[in-house]
């Protein structure tokens, strides 16, 4: 009980450190808890729920507390004629920590520092921790997310809301002012705070709103929040 309550006060802690106060979000309570048999995808191996993304010790700089490595690539990017605003020529930040899971290429196992006592990947080398054998139930072959599903989204980005985005509303003035966007509830990420990545609209820890989004979208209350329509 102890080890359990000293695990989640440094996650919590890491979390808050990276400027992320999601610690009071019921994380076990969604999709992301792999450990819980009623998700479409879960393992039996380990009734831990942080796990699978985080570790306390001998973690990834990537990332709070990051228990993966992030994924190589190559990625395309979404791209418009339309787009005023600058696209990275790669997924940043966090958006490349979702994406060590939902590129389809990296274990859901594939972990830094394995429960208990742990099996670390030793010396931390570069690349990808192997799998660590875990017994998956509704993952695909290789124990990543299955192919076709939406939450593999697979290297090619330019079917999905584009990220790693520099929001310039001066650039284009159907979008609303950062203040304004934050203040309704949503992030934006980088030094500068004006990156739009995966978690700008998903929250990875709650899923109240559903699809782990950080605001209800009814009446597409989500969507105008950033876009003036």
């Amino acid at each position: 009980m102890r080890t359990g309550r000293v695990f989640a006060t440094a996650v919590a802690l890491g979390l808050i450190a990276g400027g992320q106060a999601w610690a009071l979000d019921n994380v076990s309570a969604t999709k992301h808890n792999l450990s819980l048999n009623t998700n479409a995808i879960y393992q039996t191996n380990t009734q831990e729920v942080c796990v699978f993304c985080h570790t306390p010790h001998g973690a990834s700089p990537d990332a709070p507390l990051w228990n993966r490595a992030m994924p190589a690539g190559p990625f395309t990017m979404y791209s418009s004629p339309t787009i005023d605003m600058t696209i990275a020529g790669s997924p940043q930040g966090v958006s490349l920590a979702c994406l060590s899971c939902h590129d389809g290429t990296i274990a859901l196992d594939a972990l830094r520092n394995t429960p208990g006592s742990g099996t670390t990947w030793a010396g931390f080398p570069t690349g990808n921790p192997p799998s660590a054998g875990y017994t998956f139930i509704g993952a695909g072959p290789g124990n990543v997310f299955p192919s076709g599903k939406i939450s593999n989204l697979g290297q090619d980005l330019r079917d999905d809301h584009p990220i790693s985005v520099t929001y310039d509303p001066t650039k284009d003035p159907a979008f609303n002012t950062i203040a304004s966007v934050t203040t309704a509830g949503l992030r934006f990420y980088g030094t500068a705070k004006d990156q739009v990545e995966c978690a700008s609209c998903h929250n990875p820890h709650d899923s109240t709103n559903g699809m782990f989004l950080r605001k209800a979208n009814a009446g597409s209350a989500l969507c105008t929040t950033c876009h003036i329509k």
